[in-house]
């Protein structure tokens, strides 16, 4: 379905807004090291053991490389032992000392490996990333909605809601109204761009609206024909597919691969006529699992008074702190905001910055927003024209040109390597995405793939064929 474009009436010179949304980690893991920010002073410590404070004390590092080989823990359960220790023992503040211990658990008692769990970057490791948040505003006290997976903190973006639901599952009809709802019936227009997969589109009251779906490459042709939305969510590559690499960041993909797609978004929405009247926001859906020293606030609205029995959660209180970086030639260079923000103040500022009447949840209603950053009256001249990326110039330019073609074409075509194939197992979340494949089937009437589907190629062969079909449909 779509718009007549309707005007802003703001005060506010933007127009635009934009978000990425990356994968599973942490504010102090990535952001860190940082000077800026509230970031760590190193003598921060995990115990192996929580329950015996006597056990070996496990200091956090610069550390980290691009690849976590094991993928942490970050379902509801773990979480909760992460942040308080032991699970159900709920204290505030959070001791936030769990995060070896559970690390361990992961990796199948290998204590090496769960102490690696303390290991964060340094920041001239992820420049695309670091000079973002030294150039404009870091945001150091922005926490996931839910203590838990991936889609839930990721629908908190879309609809102030996870719809009660504590797992990441395809399975659960998610029938919440979502800012693109409201954006659309106040004359406003919305885009969801994605790489492999939209895992939005699970939302299933829009595939009504299948032409706000597009292939990341649209990216491009929008900012350059001059008809990028007013509200643009950009998700990024789940799934390795031959040469196309995942750019989500989640383990155990390379971080660099999502260096790039940072360095795409920003490189291009800079050169373009929009970049003095956007917004774009940078920000990661939950911990997965790493370390962070803050504690978050356990005392927020139920969305939707919707509860989860299984496990016990009632969604008053927030996860652990993520990553958060605003991005607009309006904002101070080096700005640190310390305000609490979770991920229903998206749709909050959206509603706050084009006057939208109606907010979606009790949660969104009662969220920061963001706005009160864009505080110059006149567009910077000194921002960046480009940011830097890790990797050879080589290496990093093949990568950003996979990011400018169409995969699902050049699979059609039969134009991929054949000798670049991922025989990694499936993450939990790329199963719940195997899931949505599978959903996806069902709504086109097709007959359910009877064989197990273990690997990241398996994967994406069957997301690609099931999405291609779906969208013929």
């Amino acid at each position: 379905m779509e718009q007549t474009e309707k005007t802003t009436n703001n005060r506010s010179p933007i127009e635009h807004v934009l978000v990425l949304m990356l994968e599973n980690h942490s504010y102090d893991h990535i952001l860190g090291y940082l000077p800026n920010g509230l970031g760590l002073k190193g003598d921060e410590f995990n115990p192996i053991n929580p329950a015996d404070p006597t056990s070996e004390h496990v200091l956090v590092s610069n550390k980290s490389d691009y690849i976590t080989p094991v993928d942490p823990a970050h379902d509801f359960v773990s979480v909760e032992k992460e942040i308080y220790g032991e699970n159900g023992n709920i204290v505030n503040p959070a001791p936030m000392n769990g995060f070896v211990a559970t690390h361990i658990a992961k990796a199948d008692g290998n204590v090496e490996i769960g102490k690696s769990i303390m290991e964060c970057f340094a920041p001239d490791k992820i420049p695309a990333l670091t000079t973002l948040a030294k150039e404009f505003c870091l945001c150091d006290h922005w926490f996931s909605a839910v203590p838990g997976p991936t889609w839930l903190n990721r629908f908190f973006v879309h609809s102030g809601t996870c719809d009660g639901m504590i797992t990441d599952t395809a399975r659960h009809n998610y029938k919440m109204n979502t800012i693109y709802d409201n954006l659309g019936k106040n004359g406003y227009s919305w885009n969801i761009y994605y790489n492999d997969i939209p895992q939005s589109i699970v939302l299933e009251h829009h595939w009504r609206d299948l032409g706000h779906y597009k292939h990341f490459e649209k990216y491009y042709e929008d900012l350059e024909k001059g008809t990028l939305a007013t509200y643009s969510f950009i998700e990024p590559r789940f799934i390795n597919f031959h040469q196309w690499k995942a750019t989500d960041q989640h383990p155990p993909h390379d971080v660099r691969y999502g260096e790039y797609l940072i360095a795409e978004v920003y490189d291009t929405l800079r050169k373009s006529p929009y970049w003095e009247k956007s917004l774009l926001v940078i920000l990661y859906d939950e911990h997965g699992g790493f370390y962070d020293h803050v504690p978050p606030p356990n005392s927020v609205p139920s969305p939707d008074g919707k509860k989860s029995r299984n496990p016990v959660f009632d969604f008053t209180r927030l996860g652990v702190r993520v990553p958060a970086i605003l991005v607009s030639p309006y904002i101070e260079k080096g700005c640190v905001d310390s305000t609490v923000y979770e991920h229903s103040s998206i749709p909050a500022t959206i509603k706050t910055m084009f006057n939208l009447p109606e907010n979606l949840t009790a949660r969104d209603k009662a969220a920061n927003t963001v706005e009160k950053n864009l505080t110059r009256s006149t567009p910077r001249s000194d921002t960046p024209q480009t940011i830097p990326v890790p990797g050879t110039p080589e290496e990093a330019n093949h990568h950003r040109e996979l990011l400018r073609t169409n995969s699902l074409e050049k699979w059609r075509k039969g134009e991929v390597d054949e000798n670049e194939i991922s025989n990694e197992p499936l993450s939990t979340f790329q199963e719940a995405l195997v899931g949505l494949g599978h959903k996806l089937n069902k709504k086109a009437h097709r007959k359910a793939i009877k064989t197990a589907i273990k690997t990241e190629h398996e994967a994406a062969v069957h997301i690609y064929d099931s999405l291609d079909y779906f969208l013929k449909q």
